[in-house]
């Protein structure tokens, strides 16, 4: 049963270290995709926004400039569709920004900085994009610096969560050691008593360690 135990809990932090190895290992290769999703949205997002600003421009003969002053007079006429195209320009800038981020960073920290980015989403924008990412992406081993490095990471944390989810079995184990060097530490005392003195209340014992020669 205890060797059950033993190999239970050996399987157990193996196989947590090379899961999130390999899903660490996924990190730099899935960074790359999500950028790429960022720059085809905004793009699109911005194209629909230059479409949108230039029938307003056409319709209602506003001549304002950038994309502040254009709502703003499209609120005098419009202001719903001035409230809808300024939330379209806030996506296009928060993806754009997002895209930014990840871009301006190296190799290495990319990962980490999109994932930061992507929880700081007060309006939702990225979610959709991540959820999108996640359910096309393929698992595939991808053999860079970066994936080695993040598959070393994986691998420490997988084998540090492994070690804790064993924990139980490595106490018992303990445990019962402790009981069995406690249990072979009282064997070696040997109980002595003078020879022709009788066992009453008033004999004095003698306690004798045994060498360890003797065993």
């Amino acid at each position: 049963m205890r060797f059950l135990k033993r190999w239970l809990s050996h399987s157990v932090r193996l196989a947590l270290a090379l899961l999130f190895a390999i899903i660490a290992m996924q990190a730099p290769a899935f960074t790359n995709d999500y950028a790429t999703a960022l720059l085809q949205v905004s793009a699109d997002a911005r194209r629909d926004v230059d479409q949108r600003e230039a029938t307003a421009r056409q319709y209602y003969g506003v001549q304002a400039g950038d994309d502040a002053s254009l709502i703003a007079a499209l609120r005098a006429h419009e202001p719903a569709n001035a409230e809808t195209l300024a939330l379209s320009l806030d996506r296009v800038v928060s993806l754009q920004a997002a895209l930014g981020h990840i871009t301006g960073s190296a190799a290495i920290f990319q990962p980490v900085v999109a994932l930061a980015d992507a929880a700081h989403d007060p309006g939702g924008y990225k979610a959709a994009i991540w959820q999108t990412e996640l359910q096309t992406y393929t698992i595939h081993l991808d053999l860079t610096v970066a994936a080695l490095l993040y598959g070393v990471v994986g691998l420490l944390l997988g084998s540090l969560l492994g070690h804790l989810l064993s924990l139980p079995f490595d106490l018992e184990r303990h445990a019962i050691t402790c009981r069995l060097f406690w249990i072979c530490r009282g064997a070696s005392l040997r109980l002595c008593i003078k020879k022709g003195q009788k066992f009453n209340s008033n004999v004095k014992l003698k306690l004798v360690v045994a060498p360890r020669e003797s065993f």
